[in-house]
Formats: C-alpha cells, structure tokens, sequence
C-alpha cells in the first residue's frame, strides 16, 4: 500500500453553494406557490395506497420527526381527497321509549339533523296548545261527563238495589260516610252508636254482629260491582281521550312525515312519539295557576316534561360538504370518544339521552381523523377506546365516571354507530417500533407505514421546490417576496440542516421559521423583497439567540481556564473533538487526549474506563486500538508496552468512537518520541486495519475548533482532520469558508490513519520493506524500534549477569532481584524458566 499525504480541501468543498442564476427567476413571486408534498413521494405513496385500499386495518401509521410538515402534506391530501367525496348522514340520538336507559341512535341524510329537530320541536309546540285545547273543549266535556254520569248511575242503582234488599233487616242497615258506604248494627233499622251496642244483652249482639257478616259478604259483591263499572268508566273516559289525541297527533305528524318520507327511520321514530305522546296526552294538558300564591322558597329546577321527546343532534354534516377531516389536538377519551353528560337531581347525578355530545370520532365517521400518536397514548384509556371502536367498527360511548365517581349514578348505555373512518397517526419512529413489537392490535389495526425522511435529494427540482415553498408561505402569511439569492441561501441552509451537500432537509418547521425571521428583517430595513443579506441576518440572529453556552465555554478557553494552546508541538498529546447539545444549539469543544508510555504488559489503559466514564462505544475505540498496535508491531515479537490514555479537563461521560483515531495517533506519538502538531486537531473512528471511519456532527466539529483557534489567535497552521468519507457531509458558514480562502485555516480528509502523520509530525508513517521492517526515521519505524528494546528489555529483566562477575556478586544480584521484584511477570504465553546457575 502506497502512502499518500493528501491535500487540504478547497474552500468550494467545503460547503455546496447553490447559483441564484440555476433558479430561473428573480422573486418567488413569479413562481406558483407549493400546494403539494415535495420530497416525500415514497411516503405520500404509502399515504395514498392506505387511503384507496377499502378494507379495514388498513389506517396509516405516518412517522417522522417533528417539523417535517407531514401533517400539512397529510392534511392537504386528504382534504383534496375528501372533497370528492359523499358527505356522511347526520347522527341524532333520541328517547328510547321502552328502555330508557338505552337511547336510540338515528341516521339522517347530511345537513337535515337539525331540521329533524326543529319539526320536532314545532310539534311539540304545535301539541302544547292544540292537544290542552281537544282535551278541555265543550264536546270533549260533554261526552267525559256523559260517561261519568252513565257510570254514577249505574252505582247508584247497585246501591239503592242492595239497600232495597236489606229494607226488612231489622238489625243491619246501610249507612254513608265519608270514606263510603257501611254497614252499621241497628235495631228496628235505626242505626245504633257503639256505647248503645255494648249495653244491649250478649245474645242480641251475637245476633246483630252474625246478620252483619253475612250482609257484609253480599255486600262485598255489590262493591266489587260499583269499583267495576268505574274501571270501565275510566277505560272509556281513556279511550275517548286517546281518540281525541290521536286525531290530533295525526293531524299534526302528517306534514312532518311527509318531509320525511324518504327516511324510514325518521318515520318509525314519528310512529313511536305518536303512540308515546298519544299515551301521555295528559302531559300537554297542564297549565300554572296564576291565582295560587307563589312561596318565598327556592324551588329545585324541575325537568321538562316533554324533553324525552326531542332530538338530540350530535353530528351535522352540511349538504355536499365532502368527507369530513377531523384533526384532534387534545385527543382525550372523551373528546375522542364522546362524553355523557351529568346534571345533579336531589342528590344524585343523573343523565338522559339529550346530554350526550359527540367526540371526534363521530364527526370524523365517513371521512378521517387525524392524532398524534404520543398525545393519544399519553391519555387515559383513549387508545384502548380508540382501537376497540376500530377493531368493532361501531362507536360505544361508555361514561367512565360510574367507575371512578364516589357518587352514584344513573348512566346510560346509548345505541352505537356505525363506524368507517380511515385513522392517520402522527408519530416518531420509537413510538412506532414501541407499539408494533408490543401491541398486536396495532399491527391488526395500522397495517400501512408511511416513513417520512427527515431529507430530499438536492437536485435542481428540490431547490426550485424550496423557491416555491417559500413562494407558498409568503402568499399565506403575506410576506416580502425573496429575490433568487436569498432563496439561494435558504437551500443551502436547508443543506446544512440534513448535514449534507447532497441532501436538503425537509424539516420544513425550521425552513418556515427562517423566511419569517428574514421577512421582517427586509420589512424592519424598509425593503420591498428578501434579500441575501437578510437571511445571513436571520441565520446569524438565530445563532446568537442559542449560542449563550458556546458563547461562555469560548470565554473559558481565551481566559486559559480551559487550556487550549493550538500552536507548537508536542509529545504524546493532541486535540480531538467533542460535540455538546444544548436543546436547539450543539457546538463542540477541543479535548485534549494525552497518552504516556512505557515499558510493561498492562497494555492499553483508558483512563476513562477505569473511573467508568467511559461509554460502551468508547471503550470499543480503545480495544480497536489495541488491535491496530498489535497487527502493525507485534507480528515478531511480543507486545511488551503499558500505556495510559486520558481526556484532559473533561468531567463528564464520553461517549463514541470517534476520538478512537486521536488516541493512536497520541499514543504511537508517545511510544515513538514524535511530537505532533498542537494546531491540528482531528476525528475520526478506526479500525483495527487503519482506515479512518466516518462520524457525525463533522461539520459542527470543525466550526468549534476553528472558534477556539480564533480565540487564541489564527495562525495559518491550524487545521482539523477529518475522515475522507465525511467530505459530503461539509457544510461549514461563510466564516469558515473564507479563513480556508484566505489560508489562515485547513481541512485535511485522509483514509488511512498512516496519511496524517506528515500532517501531524511532518514526517511519514512509514512502510513495510521486502524484510518487514520500516524504514529508519519513519515514525512507525521510531515506534517499531522502541517496542523491540521494551520487548529485549523486558526479557531480560531481573536475569542473573553470567560473565564477568563473581558468584558472590551473582548471588548479591539475584537476591537484590527476588527483593526488588518478588512477583515479577514474563512474557504472555512463556512458560516461567528456571533459575540458571552461574558458571
């Protein structure tokens, strides 16, 4: 393998700039403005495969991170979609005459539910006057008070029957009292009072008391025959006034029935009131009387009578509306689901059917309903509800109060509703990964993903689509229109967002927000278009905003409280990169890794691990490391080395791999005596074979090092080196860019971790000759040479000498070495020899 030192990048590959020329306008005002998703086509396909497959489980799971704008685009097509649609039928709910507790559920042609409600309650109205009037008319009267008279007579007769017939007792006559007719003693048929009674003689008692038992009992018939034939007038006086407000009714019913007619369920329900109000016509017939003197009381609220016989609209669609698209914010079981509703009545809580409202999923039946995922499942049992009313396709509403309350309550268990609704969840990845490995209704229930990227590929189509994005928000929100280079920079700062030349982001969120910010700067400037200047503006005023922490660790370094000196050289030490995160802002920092060596068989000791701040993936770079010694200078010989690695000034846990290359090249620094370039940091993760991997936050990385240099004072030496592999993913500013321009800043994109120790130490790694050795000079060659002393050295540590001393100075050297290395160690994998003897 022929070694290379590669060149520095130029400032244009750093950062792909994007030509207003290649826009093919002057201002977003010439363009259309977007009305359509660009960027997603994949996942608006899965959207659009869920929304045509009429099958159920079929809902849509669309997952994405926040700010992606795939609510927007979602919404828009359904929209779109459902206005080509038949608008669902109106939903009432009405009294269940037999069952009360159980309301019936009513479905109407869209936009007439709240004409059913107004018939209903003009016949209501209409009953309340013209029913009291057929009820208290002359001819109504009459014919009520030819019953009642037929039916007094007949009583009468039965009376004056009996009392004819008892005319020749002696001893029992009939007597009127208040409460009736009675049976009293008398005597020659004069009734007789109890004290007249008492003093007659026993056996004229006996006799008076056995005669009254036994007209008793025929009198008891008598009875039986009066209370029958005024059972009879009241079953006549009841159906003269059934035929009264039956004509009525029907009289009032039959304009109604012929708006109607169309709606069988309309009409059975105009039956069942018929009857019901038919049955209770006395409800209509009852009036306050002005003239009764009112109490100073308060009165509890009383119901109204005639309430059980309205309509309770829950759901109105308006006439060639479409579907409808219901997009819940706060999906709470019960905005969700519906709500009965409770009112207090003496003490306890009680419902009825005209206190039921409708949730979202009523009004979304026949159309769809949109929720975020988290804000369902962060809501006590919404989701349960929502997927048993999916997997049932019917709506149960279930007031859970009556499981909760510690009052009692009367609830009502209402008809449920035919449900088809197509569901669009909103989500993050980890909440879809969540429930489709632990919910097996979800898998049932959402059977589509539609997985929304957060970037697009950047092509002459997605930047004029950034133009017309921008074009759509300034028609929206009425903003300046943007002149070609101001559109020019938002794509390119839609590049740094996905961290990639070759990628835009599609984290519309944040591109909404920068054309705002550099709107009202070009307004406050008194412009009539955005300009450039105005979007460096709005980025730069943003940056400021969130840089606060930066800001102060910057303060640090050029007060030397954190040591950073990018300038000369030395050994064993190097600086690496470190990204932090401070909610929206994430900056890095210079960390010094410093390594020593020696000769010893511990081996490679991080620091970090020892005191576990050291993360998994951390601790991986080092032992890769481990392995990269062993295979470049362990082939012959074994690898006698103990070695430390440590972060200076860092107290917090490190985690990654991507300080695994910074390390090496700190650590062979410090085993071959090479110093390194203290202006040049680097990152990048290794191999056990060498090549330098790709990491994240590259760009960030290089703006912190570059920051920190500024502080200290640039010199033209600086540079970071970074994984050739990462040079798509530059995306560095303007301040960068043009130190690079000027020479006063370097990136250096290597391969291989041999390619950057001209850069660091100015000479090369050095390579394998025909007899497995590096040359001379070469640092590896300097590393080679050392590990081979350390390897003798420790071979022939604490041997005996054998020539040249006496056995008495042998044996005072071999006991000063059992003193000064009782429990000395050997080679790994060498049996222990035994001790020799001087000759």
């Amino acid at each position: 393998m022929t070694i290379r030192t590669p060149d520095s990048l130029k400032p244009e590959q750093l950062r792909k700039s994007c030509d207003p020329t290649t826009l093919e306008f002057q201002t977003t005002s010439e363009l259309k403005p977007l009305r359509e998703a660009i960027g997603q086509d994949l996942a608006m396909r899965a959207v659009r495969f869920g929304l045509e497959v009429d099958h159920p489980g079929y809902n849509i799971f669309a997952l994405g991170l926040p700010g992606s704008g795939r609510a927007t685009m979602i919404r828009q097509l359904l929209e779109d979609r459902a206005s080509t649609e038949p608008t669902p039928p109106d939903w009432c709910y009405v009294s269940n005459f037999v069952a009360k507790r159980e309301p019936l559920a009513l479905e109407v042609p869209p936009g007439r539910g709240p004409e059913l409600k107004s018939d209903i309650d003009r016949l209501l109205m209409d009953l309340s006057v013209t029913l009291p009037k057929a009820l208290q008319s002359d001819e109504f009267r009459r014919q009520r008070d030819e019953i009642a008279e037929r039916a007094v007579a007949s009583q009468r007769g039965l009376i004056e029957e009996f009392q004819q017939g008892i005319e020749d007792e002696r001893n029992v006559v009939l007597v009127q009292t208040p409460t009736g007719f009675v049976l009293a003693p008398a005597i020659g048929n004069e009734p007789i009072d109890e004290e007249r009674f008492q003093a007659l003689p026993e056996v004229q008692r006996d006799e008076i008391m056995g005669r009254r038992r036994e007209m008793e009992k025929v009198f008891a018939d008598v009875q039986r025959r009066v209370r029958d034939v005024e059972r009879e007038a009241q079953r006549r006086v009841a159906e003269l006034q059934r035929s009264v407000a039956l004509g009525v009714v029907q009289h009032c019913v039959r304009d109604i029935e012929a708006r109607w007619k169309s709606v069988p369920a309309v009409l059975s329900h105009l039956d069942r009131l018929a009857e019901e109000i038919v049955k209770n016509a006395e409800q209509f017939s009852g009036s306050d009387d002005e003239s009764e003197p009112r109490s100073e009381m308060p009165v509890p609220e009383v119901e109204d009578p005639l309430a059980r016989y309205r309509v309770n609209v829950i759901v109105c669609n308006a006439p060639d509306s479409g579907a409808p698209v219901v997009q819940e914010e706060n999906p709470t079981y019960h905005n969700l689901i519906g709500r009965i509703e409770h009112r207090v009545q003496f003490g306890t809580m009680v419902a009825d059917f005209s206190q039921i409202t409708a949730g979202a999923i009523h009004r979304a039946s026949g159309g769809y309903l949109l929720l975020d995922a988290n804000d369902v499942l962060r809501q006590p049992l919404a989701w349960i509800a929502l997927k048993n009313a999916l997997r049932t396709r019917a709506i149960r509403l279930e007031e859970m109060m009556e499981y909760a309350s510690p009052i009692a309550t009367t609830t009502l268990k209402p008809m449920p509703i035919p449900l088809r609704v197509r569901v669009i969840l909103l989500g993050d990845p980890y909440t879809y990964h969540l429930l489709h490995a632990y919910d097996d209704d979800f898998r049932e229930l959402f059977k589509i993903k539609a997985d929304f990227s957060p970037y697009m590929e950047r092509d002459h189509e997605a930047e004029r689509g950034y133009g017309a994005f921008i074009a759509a928000r300034c028609e929206e929100e009425s903003l300046l229109a943007f002149d070609a280079a101001a559109v020019a920079r938002v794509t390119e700062f839609g590049s740094r967002l996905a961290g990639h030349q070759e990628r835009l982001s599609t984290q519309f969120g944040a591109i909404g927000d920068l054309v705002r910010e550099a709107a009202f700067f070009a307004k406050s400037g008194g412009r009539d278009t955005v300009t450039l200047s105005d979007v460096r503006r709005a980025i730069q005023e943003r940056e400021e905003r969130v840089n606060r922490p930066e800001r102060e660790l910057l303060s640090l370094i050029e007060e030397d409280t954190l040591t950073v000196e990018p300038r000369d050289s030395e050994v064993g030490q190097l600086y690496g990169l470190a990204v932090l995160a401070a909610a929206e802002h994430s900056f890095a920092r210079p960390i010094k890794v410093e390594a020593s060596a020696f000769m010893g068989t511990s081996g490679v000791v991080d620091i970090e691990r020892e005191v576990r701040l050291g993360g998994p993936l951390h601790n991986k770079g080092v032992l890769v490391l481990s392995g990269y010694l062993g295979e470049r200078f362990a082939q012959d010989h074994p690898l006698i080395l103990s070695a430390s690695l440590s972060f200076d000034q860092l107290y917090e846990e490190v985690e990654g791999d991507s300080a695994s290359a910074a390390e090496l090249y700190a650590l062979v620094s410090a085993i071959a005596g090479v110093p390194l370039r203290q202006g040049v940091a680097i990152t990048g993760a290794l191999n056990q074979r060498g090549d330098i991997q790709p990491i994240g936050g590259v760009t960030t990385k290089i703006e912190g090092f570059f920051r920190a240099c500024k502080r200290r004072g640039l010199t033209g030496e600086q540079g970071v080196i970074i994984p050739a592999r990462n040079m798509h993913n530059l995306v560095l500013n303007d301040e960068v860019v043009e130190a690079v321009r000027e020479g006063q800043f370097s990136v250096w994109p290597i391969r291989q971790v041999e390619e950057g120790w001209e850069i660091l130490a100015g000479i090369p790694a050095g390579e394998r000759d025909e007899n497995n050795r590096f040359p001379e000079g070469s640092v590896y060659g300097r590393a080679a040479a050392r590990l081979a002393e350390w390897a003798r050295g420790w071979r022939d540590f604490g041997r005996p000498v054998r020539q040249g001393r006496s056995a008495e100075a042998g044996s005072e050297a071999a006991a000063d070495e059992k003193e000064q290395v009782p429990g000395r160690e050997r080679l790994p994998g060498k049996k222990p020899e035994p001790e020799e003897e001087e000759e």
